[in-house]
């Protein structure tokens, strides 16, 4: 979409604010959309990717007007800048990622608890009844830097990923760390090394 100066001058004053929440910050971006299908209501995205000390803090929200979006993800980048300096601030003696990978909270989360059990289950029993929908694949580029696995646990729960490649710090290689299915705060790590007969598995 064309980004007019009125929006880059919301988009500055809406989140030039978050430093007061953080002083860790190290870089925001922010992607304005706009979905050109008639029939979704909320059509205008905003989404914003937060470095933050190395960790990466991500938001989307939607709605029918740009601003209101930018207003909306703004509210939530705050609650989650906010959980970050709290969690930050309660284990200041501890440096691993087991601390760092609790900060930002699902939003679902926070609702009645069973509701959003409810509405997967009702997707679900819709979705067998229609043909499978053409899967959309969204790039996106990280930067691979060196950190332990435990970081790399960390960063991947909040990026809401299922795996993600990382360097393992340690061995300098790229490795892969995924989520072991049933499994709460455990992962696999895929090693290339040709003497490793399984993935090594971790509790976080």
């Amino acid at each position: 979409m064309e980004v007019t100066d009125a929006l880059k001058s919301y988009v500055k004053e809406k989140l030039g604010k978050m430093e007061k929440y953080s002083r860790h910050i190290v870089d925001v971006n922010v992607e304005l959309s706009v979905a050109k299908n008639p029939r979704i209501k909320n059509n205008q995205e905003v989404t914003v990717t937060t470095s933050v000390n190395g960790m990466m803090l991500r938001s989307e929200e939607k709605s029918t007007n740009m601003y209101a979006a930018i207003d909306l993800v703004g509210d939530k980048l705050e609650r989650q800048l906010k959980k970050y300096e709290r969690k930050r601030t309660e284990h200041s003696a501890v440096k691993t990622a087991v601390a760092m990978g609790e900060l930002v909270e699902d939003e679902e989360e926070e609702t009645a608890e069973g509701a959003p059990a409810a509405k997967k289950t009702t997707a679900k029993k819709k979705a067998a009844a229609k043909p499978a929908p053409k899967r959309k694949i969204k790039n996106e580029r990280l930067a691979i830097k060196p950190m332990s696995p435990e970081e790399a646990a960390a960063q991947m729960e909040l990026l809401k990923y299922s795996f993600m490649l990382f360097r393992n710090q340690d061995s300098n290689e790229l490795n892969i760390i995924f989520k072991l299915d049933g499994k709460n705060k455990e992962y696999g790590v895929i090693i290339p090394n040709e003497s490793v007969d399984e993935a090594v598995v971790m509790r976080v």
